[in-house]
């Protein structure tokens, strides 16, 4: 019976690449990877640091963390590939060393929360506690990363899109 579920899972497999590419090209399919990831990351996200105070608690907020990295960390390897088949090969290092660069500029951002973090505890009121600030910001702040993740890699269909349909210099 296993072989014949690899079999079932094969064929739905199958059917849904035959359909991604009826619509899409190769490169919006995996573009489209880190869209929807990003996505999804954001309620797995809001619900890891909102779970509540309840007796499971902490192992709620295990789930949902766990699905949040499930579904977030899988744009290396697609976005990678594309960057790597759409520049020439003589660009592929300096476009690699660009994007780690983009990656270094996002590790501002925890500082940046840790900022906002220190300014809204010091002006909390005493109804407030410090782990409802921390998960809003938290809560929110990442959420608005993976949006905005969402958005730049739709933006990157885009625009590989319209560099597929200019004709390359000789």
């Amino acid at each position: 019976w296993i072989s014949e579920a690899k079999k079932q899972e094969n064929n739905r497999s199958s059917s849904i690449t035959l359909a991604l590419q009826s619509i899409f090209d190769e490169k919006t399919i995996r573009l489209l990877i880190p869209i929807v990831g990003s996505l999804l990351a954001i309620p797995t996200w809001y619900l890891t640091t909102h779970t509540g105070g309840g007796d499971n608690a902490f192992q709620f907020a295990m789930f949902w963390l766990s699905l949040e990295y499930l579904v977030a960390e899988c744009w290396f390897g697609p976005t990678i590939a594309v960057l790597q088949t759409s520049v020439g090969t003589s660009k592929t290092g300096t476009a690699q060393g660009i994007f780690v660069l983009t990656g270094a500029v996002g590790n501002v951002a925890p500082t940046i929360l840790g900022w906002l973090y220190g300014n809204q505890v010091a002006d909390l009121p005493s109804t407030t506690t410090s782990n409802e600030v921390l998960a809003d910001l938290l809560g929110w702040g990442v959420c608005a990363g993976y949006l905005l993740s969402a958005i730049f890699f739709g933006v990157s269909v885009f625009v590989s899109g319209e560099s597929d349909a200019i004709p390359a210099k000789k």
